[in-house]
């Protein structure tokens, strides 16, 4: 039944679609990448889009759809470890605090709105200034931010579902704590889960282009969209080629996995159906 409505979700079809190609790019970039995309070429910077550069090359020479391709690689790792630790935990705080309820639920709720509170880009900045660069530490930043996202939508659905008459049943037979939050409940939370889980991939992607940009992200001369974008501010004029392609792939990627979320809600959610 979830196949065939996914199926029939053009907008579904269309972000999975542009995953998969991601996905895809992401494995065979070093195979299909026409040159080495730290290879420096001074007698080539900023070439303009051509047969031999498709995009067209930086300030160093280096070829920039290599460069595009390779950074897939980077902004897909990125976003999906991130938003993966970071729903991890927030589904084990969630499920615990919303199952057990009381003193427990209150300190987890407490320190999740905490963290909540500041702005995702403010924090994800003050992180890895005290971590440093490195592709690891912004995982680690983005998936500690996404934590109560993730915990309060869990919190919410195991509240609810905690309630129904199966998961009474269930205690009354017997059922421990643990086989309850697993078998009973936590199955029953995952469809607003896995939209959120989705969109925050997109939004991960996007916080880290913008670390990168800053200069707090992935290091140089790594082919981070958002320092290749960094990269390209001051060539606007002279090579605007160098800020278009990696803003295109951007946009791309956040689009795809966006609709993709709008698309698992339309068939996830029987309300939302037209």
């Amino acid at each position: 039944m979830f196949a065939k409505r996914l199926f029939r979700n053009k907008l579904s079809l269309f972000g999975l679609a542009v995953v998969i190609i991601l996905v895809l790019v992401s494995f065979l970039a070093s195979y299909i990448q026409p040159y080495d995309p730290l290879k420096i070429s001074i007698s080539n910077r900023t070439q303009g889009p051509s047969k031999t550069h498709t995009f067209g090359t930086d300030h160093f020479g280096r070829d920039i759809y290599s460069r595009v391709l390779s950074g897939t690689k980077i902004s897909l790792t990125v976003g999906i470890v991130s938003v993966t630790l970071g729903a991890l935990i927030g589904i084990i705080l969630g499920a615990i605090g919303g199952y057990f309820g009381g003193w427990i639920d209150y300190a987890i709720t407490l320190v999740m709105d905490a963290i909540i509170s500041f702005p995702a880009v403010l924090l994800a900045i003050g992180l890895m200034s005290v971590m440093g660069l490195g592709v690891t530490n912004i995982i680690i930043a983005l998936g500690f931010i996404g934590i109560p996202h993730y915990g309060r939508i869990v919190r919410g659905a195991v509240l609810s579902i905690r309630e129904k008459e199966y998961v009474e049943a269930a205690r009354a037979s017997g059922s421990g704590h643990l086989k309850l939050l697993l078998i009973h409940v936590l199955p029953n939370a995952m469809a607003p889960l896995i939209v959120v889980t989705t969109i925050g991939v997109a939004n991960a992607i996007l916080i880290e282009a913008a670390l990168s940009f800053l200069g707090l992200g992935v290091p140089p001369p790594a082919p981070s969209w958002g320092n290749m974008l960094a990269d390209g501010r001051n060539f606007l004029i002279q090579a605007p080629w160098m800020t278009i392609f990696p803003g295109l792939a951007i946009s791309f990627t956040v689009l795809g996995f966006n609709t993709l979320g709008d698309g698992l809600r339309d068939v996830l959610d029987p309300k939302m159906k037209q």
